[in-house]
């Protein structure tokens, strides 16, 4: 038996295109599909289907998504990390995780080489060959639609002009699906002006087609983590498993009450302008009740540093640097910050919005101050007037301080 390539392999125009080049050429290919979340059983027997039809060798399909959620999405929603503040970066983690699992598949093996389907003109492309050089030096990387330069133009025209054929949808769109959601790449997303027409969007319904009714949920946390999602009122149902299951049944349960959509803008890898849209039902309804339930338990300035923290974080995974040792000293503060984050949040669904109705938690500050006879807005029996008094004079000082210092500019009007 020949030493095969070892391909990264999701069944779309891109991956399919490198598929039926390599096997043209004479090689032997291994496909790997590696699941992170984005397909049902159908779709992955479709593209082991796919997969025999181009010639591959041998299909395997290896599960990564509890590898995914305990080791990276966990993170992401303990940082509350959005990038730019918008992207929930459905992808960066995903690919990490993949090419980790190509590539020892292909050590295994005894592969020749390793081959994905990324372009050179995003950022998938840098994030398979830093995971691959690492995990696997001696191994080549074959990227044929970058080193061909190949549109999603030519590779339909080539594929079919050889008779196989390709869906009209992942012509016009490209999709990576996955746990915590699903980018969207089109024509709509090469300027900056269009917006994704409805039919773009492969999961999440349009408001109007969302359920009239609220759906109204309970979200308990441990640690920083779901672990039970109870339905109090509304039709859906029941969400039963922890871990990347709830993930899994909350994206399906926000996609039907619209929920996750968005375009993001920001740059990528390669130092030049990117726009994607994106939808990503589950981790949007988890990070409001999560950013809930932080501000119940948290303190301000721990907010604030956090938030630094998980920015660096997830910037670094967005952007491939998955082996930089900082990564680490970041989840141990994450670890940290999470350890009053317990509790129960009150959630509304609908119309595409996610509602933070109320928390509770053992660790509340705002309970804490209650006991303390203190009552925001209303009043305080933890001190009396003139002590609140004395306090806001002694607050200001510092104020008046610095505008002393700058020259008496409340006089002159500068």
């Amino acid at each position: 038996m020949a030493e095969p390539i070892v391909l990264a392999f999701s069944g779309g125009l891109d991956t399919s295109y490198c598929l039926a080049r390599l096997t043209e050429e004479g090689a032997e290919v291994i496909t790997a599909l590696v699941d992170t979340g984005g397909m049902d059983e159908a779709e992955l027997a479709a593209v082991a289907a796919r997969a025999s039809e181009l010639g591959a060798a041998e299909h395997v399909v290896l599960d990564a998504r509890a590898r995914l959620y305990d080791d990276f999405i966990t993170y992401l929603l303990k940082g509350n990390y959005l990038r730019n503040g918008a992207y929930p970066s459905c992808v960066g983690v995903e690919r990490m995780v993949q090419a980790e699992a190509v590539a020892r598949l292909a050590v295994a093996r005894s592969a020749t080489a390793v081959a994905h389907g990324s372009t050179g003109a995003g950022n998938d492309h840098v994030r398979f060959d830093t995971v691959i050089a690492t995990l696997a030096p001696g191994l080549a990387i074959l990227s044929p639609i970058r080193d061909q330069e190949i549109t999603r133009e030519v590779a339909t025209e080539w594929l079919t002009a050889r008779g196989i054929s390709v869906p009209a949808k992942t012509s016009t769109y490209s999709y990576n699906q996955g746990l915590m959601g699903t980018s969207i790449g089109g024509a709509e997303t090469y300027g900056s002006w269009e917006y994704l027409p409805e039919e773009a969007w492969p999961a999440t319904r349009a408001i109007a087609d969302t359920p009239a009714d609220p759906v109204e949920l309970e979200i308990a946390f441990s640690a920083g983590l779901p672990t039970e999602v109870r339905v109090i009122a509304g039709a859906a149902d029941p969400v039963h498993e922890p871990g990347f299951e709830l993930l899994a049944a909350l994206n399906r349960l926000g996609a039907e009450h619209g929920i996750g959509r968005g375009i993001h803008t920001g740059t990528s890898i390669m130092g030049t302008g990117a726009r994607l849209g994106f939808e990503a039902p589950g981790i949007t309804i988890l990070m409001a009740a999560h950013r809930e339930l932080e501000r119940l338990v948290l303190s301000t300035r721990q907010q604030n540093e956090k938030a630094a923290l998980a920015t660096t974080f997830g910037d670094l995974l967005h952007e491939g640097h998955y082996y930089e040792p900082l990564l680490e000293d970041i989840r141990a503060f994450l670890d940290a910050s999470q350890r009053r984050v317990n509790g129960t949040v009150r959630v509304r669904l609908h119309r595409a919005n996610v509602i933070c109705l109320g928390a509770d938690s053992p660790h509340s500050l705002l309970a804490s101050s209650s006991r303390l006879g203190s009552t925001y807005g209303h009043g305080s029996a933890a001190w009396s007037g003139t002590e609140a008094r004395s306090f806001a004079r002694v607050y200001g000082v510092a104020g008046q301080v610095a505008s002393d210092a700058a020259g008496g500019s409340r006089e002159s009007g500068a």
